[in-house]
């Protein structure tokens, strides 16, 4: 059962990062993706969301198309084959994340993209992104039409499914397409407030009850203490995700077998069944008291490029690279009393190898059960005056508060003969600067620090996750 288990954790991440971003070229036809790859499709189904009037159907048909074809593109863009299924998902978190955007994809009012699972949970809201996760209630039209059973698969001439709705003042349209997390079905048009109760939010249960809560980390004022009590919640986090996927794939080869169908994990349909039930568990990341209180939040990264997968605090922030540079100064520095560089990226990769990053992108050095505490410049989710406006676009951190994180490096297939690593960061992350200034500790970091770390590398991985900007130390 625990390979049979562990072979549904690259579906699950892949569908994790589904939900996230890329690179659009104001032509609306062509873009690059963050490997270099320039992507151009016919002018068919060339329309910008500006363009669109959301009563007509044919120009909604055309639209649902131009957005399903940039998603296709990338499913099929074979150069990508070379490297692995989390490079292609990569690219897809990348692409999301820009439809979410205003622009030639999204008119940032009423016209936009929303990505539903076979079961009805949200994986991209062009609008409303704190939906990521929900399940729409499809028994009423037009999601009943929406998400039924003739919505047709995409192609080159599909005629997409669409639905009348608000009096016949709105219309909406959807195609079906393969994703690497399996079918989803692209919606235009659909139009409805965040408080509407078509998005229906899940039950988190027992899974999400912590030894070592959100809370009691904000509360604790020790510097020492809060930061084992860090590690104790990150690896937390990561035990609760693996029991998750583990009580998914129970529940699915149950139901399996009570129809008479033998359950096989590494069938494509089942595994993305197991992604797809797991993957409505994930506003629990967010909205779980025991997991978000305060500035203390989760998340989960590629140890690459950066992309966060999941961010605890602010799902609009999924696939946002932390690839970004620090404007501030001083810039927090390490135990060893040494200054990071500048790109926040680059000290995550050389903190990770112990060595300079290579050129090469793909970072053969980085292993299963790297970890270590950092501090640099972050935003802070409470105290939002240290916040930097439009950081994305000048390619900064976003803001100058000083945040210490915790991070842990793990390979979701580790120990799974034949597979290939899938790596991914969990950590979370605390504000040094909120402590009283009367903490002992705080005139000791390095030296405790160094104390400490030690004996924690000696505890055993028992899960967790952070937020997003992050630095992370080989073990020794």
């Amino acid at each position: 059962m625990k390979f049979r288990i562990h072979g549904m954790f690259l579906s699950l991440f892949l569908a994790l990062a589904f939900c996230l971003s890329f690179s659009i070229e104001a032509s609306a036809h062509e873009y690059t993706n963050s490997v270099g790859t320039t992507y151009e499709h016919s002018e068919d189904v060339n329309i910008s969301a500006a363009d669109v009037n959301p009563t007509d159907e044919v120009q909604m048909k055309k639209f649902v198309r131009h957005l399903a074809t940039h998603l296709d593109l990338i499913q099929k863009d074979t150069s990508l084959d070379e490297m692995t299924r989390q490079e292609r998902s990569r690219e897809i978190v990348i692409f999301a994340r820009d439809a979410r955007q205003e622009g030639p994809l999204n008119n940032g009012v009423d016209i936009y993209v929303i990505g539903v699972t076979p079961r009805g949970a949200i994986t991209n809201h062009g609008l409303h992104q704190s939906l990521y996760g929900y399940r729409y209630n499809s028994s009423e039209d037009p999601l009943r039409t929406l998400l039924g059973d003739n919505v047709p698969p995409l192609s080159d001439n599909v005629d997409p499914r669409c639905a009348t709705y608000d009096d016949g003042n709105r219309v909406a349209c959807a195609v079906r397409q393969e994703t690497p997390v399996g079918l989803i079905t692209t919606i235009t048009g659909f139009h409805h407030a965040e408080d509407d109760p078509v998005a229906q939010a899940p039950i988190c249960g027992d899974n999400f009850t912590f030894m070592v809560t959100a809370k009691q980390l904000e509360d604790e004022t020790n510097l020492n203490t809060k930061k084992e009590l860090l590690k104790q919640y990150v690896q937390e986090v990561i035990a609760t995700t693996k029991k998750l996927i583990q009580d998914t794939a129970i529940e699915v080869s149950l139901e399996k077998m009570a129809q008479g169908i033998p359950f096989n994990p590494l069938d494509p349909g089942t595994a993305a069944e197991i992604t797809a039930r797991f993957y409505e568990k994930a506003p629990c990341f967010r909205k779980d008291p025991d997991l978000r209180h305060g500035s203390i939040y989760t998340f989960i990264m590629d140890p690459i490029r950066g992309v966060a997968f999941l961010s605890g605090n602010d799902f609009t922030r999924n696939g946002q690279s932390v690839s970004l540079n620090d404007e501030h100064e001083p810039i927090p520095y390490d135990e060893e009393g040494k200054y990071f560089e500048p790109n926040i990226l680059t000290v995550i990769h050389r903190t990770l190898t112990d060595t300079p990053p290579p050129d090469d992108p793909n970072l053969n050095d980085i292993e299963h059960g790297d970890n270590g505490f950092f501090r640099y410049h972050w935003a802070h989710p409470v105290n939002t005056e240290l916040n930097t406006p439009d950081f994305l676009d000048r390619g900064v951190v976003p803001g100058r508060a000083v945040k210490e994180s915790y991070i842990q490096v793990e390979d979701l297939n580790h120990g799974i003969p034949g597979q290939n690593p899938l790596l991914l960061v969990f950590g979370s992350g605390f504000y040094p600067d909120d402590l009283p200034e009367d903490d002992d500790d705080g005139c000791s970091i390095a030296a405790a620090d160094n104390t400490s770390r030690s004996a924690l590398l000696n505890l055993f991985l028992i899960a967790s996750v952070l937020f997003s900007a992050v630095f992370l130390r080989k073990r020794g």
